[in-house]
């Protein structure tokens, strides 16, 4: 017999709750991530997917933000000004641990079109805080996603496939909510470091 303990998250510190010295308005919908800048996690195809979005839905307050810094910083910015969204887009550059829970709750969506990973922390700590999340299909995000109740999977690379599923939740608020509940009962139900860490 094999038991699996999966890695844990403090559901306390990640949990759903007022954005505090928010960057927004109450009526912005955000879309964004909590991630190193860096071409594994495929943050120019949540930029791409983004463009594509705000051009169909020009009407939407739509937000962009990308939490974090890396080698890619300047290349992720410069595409974001060729692609006509800079001034929806916020980049706050590289933050501290204890800060992440406070972005996260600023986000309507978390995605996460990471080209390579291997387990998905950020995305339990979005679920955790009540967001519904859009992942690529790719090492253990699947995992920690449970499609079409939690959030939406979409291939890697595939800006346009992004889009369709950012499409999907922000136009269904109902059911960006309910994924957003269900991804915390998920998390809490799985990953509660208390009942994962080991003695």
């Amino acid at each position: 017999n094999i038991e699996v303990t999966p890695f844990g998250i403090d559901i306390f510190q990640f949990r759903p709750e007022a954005a505090r010295n928010s960057l927004f308005n109450e009526n912005d919908i955000v879309i964004g991530t909590v991630k190193s800048l860096e071409e594994t996690y495929g943050i120019e195809y949540l930029i791409r997917a983004f463009a594509i979005l705000r051009n169909r839905y020009l009407a939407f307050p739509l937000k962009l933000l990308i939490v974090g810094g890396g080698s890619q910083e300047i290349y992720l910015k410069t595409l974001a000004k060729e692609l006509g969204i800079w001034e929806c887009t916020i980049f706050t550059g590289k933050i501290s641990p204890g800060q992440v829970s406070q972005y996260q709750n600023m986000l309507s969506v978390y995605v996460a079109l990471s080209i390579r990973e291997s387990f998905g922390v950020a995305i339990l700590e979005a679920s955790a805080c009540e967001k519904p999340v859009v992942v690529s299909r790719v090492g253990g995000l699947p995992e920690v996603v449970e499609e079409g109740i939690t959030g939406l999977i979409v291939p890697p690379k595939d800006a346009e496939s992004a889009a369709l599923a950012l499409e999907k939740l922000i136009l269904n608020p109902v059911l960006c909510r309910k994924m957003g509940q269900a991804g915390r009962e998920r998390v809490k139900r799985l990953y509660d470091w208390k009942d994962n860490r080991s003695e």
